[in-house]
């Protein structure tokens, strides 16, 4: 990707996404920040340059597949498999719910991971990595190998030496040291 294009990007997130103030986080952490990716995730120009930095940060993992916990993966993953269907590499997609479904085929899963083998989760925020985590779970209980995690922002809170732990690699296109002003001394 362009630099020029990694930068609106850059811009959209710091327009569109970040909030200062007082903030209760999924975690239960509280931050004089927030994070929304999807008031940039849902504008097209936002989620064409995701998905295109997406698909280029996973070029040489062979994977046949991308998906994560709805709701913040869903555009995500569907950005990423229309930008690699545009690429000619098409991928399928697979959306993870929190928590199985009490109907129906109380499935967690929405999507087709049968025959796949190696797929990434895509999240949009990464603060304490639950959320990939639960994705990354439900993903590999249809025996398939999580070769990567990406993610739009990581906060920077350890999520990164967990996904090590789990021998997860993990490529943020941006931590918030890129997103936060600079203090200056």
């Amino acid at each position: 990707m362009e630099s020029s294009e990694r930068d609106r990007l850059r811009q959209m997130l710091l327009e569109r996404s970040m909030r200062f103030g007082e903030f209760v986080l999924s975690s239960g952490a509280t931050s004089n920040y927030y994070i929304d990716v999807r008031k940039t995730s849902l504008h097209p120009e936002g989620l064409r340059w995701i998905s295109k930095l997406f698909f280029e940060a996973l070029a040489g993992d062979n994977i046949t597949a991308v998906g994560g916990l709805t709701l913040g993966a869903d555009p995500l993953v569907a950005g990423v498999m229309l930008h690699s269907a545009a690429m000619g590499k098409p991928l399928e997609g697979f959306l993870v719910r929190r928590t199985s479904k009490d109907h129906g085929l109380r499935g967690q899963v929405e999507g087709n991971l049968a025959g796949h083998k190696r797929v990434a989760i895509l999240d949009d925020v990464i603060t304490s990595g639950e959320s990939a985590i639960i994705a990354a779970e439900a993903a590999e209980s249809y025996k398939v190998e999580v070769v990567r995690v990406l993610a739009v922002v990581d906060r920077g809170q350890g999520a990164a030496q967990i996904f090590q732990q789990r021998r997860y690699p993990f490529t943020p296109l941006f931590t918030i040291g890129d997103l936060l002003p600079v203090e200056r001394g």
